[in-house]
């Protein structure tokens, strides 16, 4: 054996643990050997062995009865139990596989046997404290992994969340909602545009909470300072006041986790800033289109005055010229010409009307086209 091992002997018959002291002396185990199971309990108060050696029939307490106060103690439950008996019977060995024992051993023993089976023992303990620490691994893992799925399905209910979100202000108030599912408090700072809102739970735009938030949005995308956490993402900056640095795993969650959310916090921020510039356009449209329409109304009035002017000017020149004929003692071929002439005039000045109503047409096709771009 490499390292020493403590043996805890319980046998009521002294020849017995003489000898098995005797077996143990130059194999690298120190032996206490005990001759009640009352005395063993006694000395567990003071120290704890590596391996028990006990015997099945004891005065009093009996081996197996020890075997498993032994067991039902967490301070000795991990402690191998080899229990020594005569009795070689399938019964006795199904006792002591029920109290809790690792082995069983025959008397007489050669002493080749007892380190055999001694080792066999530690080897079973080691592997039990291997196991156990791996299962607590594993629990601590599964735990972790639990706690972390938690945190991040804060971020997804944020994202979700956000999506509802139409305003600078909606947004901000949403971000701190989700810190506080974290436990943590925190500002956030929105650049809309040319607006600039700094929200926390205090208010909004407090003038030192507006400077910090200034100073630290040019310190970097993500960075940290005392308990201070600051995530900045395109127009998001997000100041969280109180992370938890005695917990350094938690801390690097978080950092991940709020890093997800002021990024998707951006994402929206941007989808608000579309949704604003297409909500100006549709405006400027609708404000186009209204002056468009009472153009083309003014244009068409105009229209209608024109041609009726146009219709009485020229009743009136026919009349005039009828009149000028009779006086001015012009031939037939003189009057046809000069007829002629001005009904050519009046089909210029009627070609360039109708060329003022096409335009007015096509413009209506046009404030048309807006209105339905507009509303789609």
């Amino acid at each position: 054996m490499s390292q020493r091992v403590n043996v805890f002997v319980v046998d009521d018959e002294p020849a017995m643990l003489e000898v098995t002291h005797a077996m143990l002396a130059d194999e690298n185990c120190e032996v206490e050997g005990f001759a009640s199971a009352r005395a063993c309990l006694a000395r567990i108060q003071e120290r704890q062995p590596d391996l028990f050696l006990l015997d099945v029939r004891l005065g009093g307490m009996n081996g197996y009865e020890l075997c498993r106060a032994l067991k039902d103690c967490p301070e000795t439950a991990d402690i191998p139990v080899i229990f020594v008996s005569g009795l070689d019977s399938i019964e006795a060995r199904l006792a002591g596989y029920d109290a809790g024992g690792e082995d069983f051993i025959v008397k007489p023993f050669e002493p080749a046997v007892l380190v055999r089976k001694i080792h066999i023992a530690q080897r079973i303990r080691d592997e039990k404290i291997a196991l156990r620490e791996q299962a607590g691994f594993a629990q601590r893992t599964a735990f972790s992994a639990m706690t972390s799925m938690g945190e991040l399905g804060i971020v997804l209910d944020f994202l979700r969340k956000s999506f509802a979100c139409s305003d600078a202000h909606t947004l901000a108030s949403a971000i701190l909602a989700a810190l506080g599912q974290y436990d943590l408090q925190g500002a956030v700072q929105i650049r809309l545009g040319s607006d600039i809102l700094n929200l926390s739970a205090a208010g909004s735009n407090l003038p030192l909470e507006t400077a910090v938030l200034n100073h630290v949005r040019e310190q970097g995308r993500i960075f940290e300072f005392k308990n201070r956490g600051v995530h900045n993402f395109g127009g998001i900056t997000l100041l969280v006041k109180n992370m938890p640095i005695e917990d350094a795993e938690r801390c690097g969650r978080l950092r991940d986790n709020l890093s997800i959310l002021a990024e998707g916090a951006d994402a929206r921020r941007q989808a608000i800033e579309v949704e604003n510039r297409n909500h100006r356009t549709r405006d400027g449209i609708g404000a186009a289109l209204s002056d468009i329409h009472a153009t083309l109304d003014t244009l068409s009035q105009q229209h209608q005055r024109d041609q009726f002017q146009e219709t009485q000017l020229m009743i009136d020149i026919q009349e005039g010229m009828t009149k000028f004929f009779v006086s001015l003692g012009l031939s037939e071929q003189q009057e046809n010409q000069m007829y002629e002439f001005v009904r050519q005039q009046f089909e210029r000045l009627q070609t360039g009307l109708e060329g003022t109503q096409q335009i007015s047409a096509q413009l209506e096709q046009m404030a048309h086209r807006l209105h339905d771009l507009a509303n789609e």
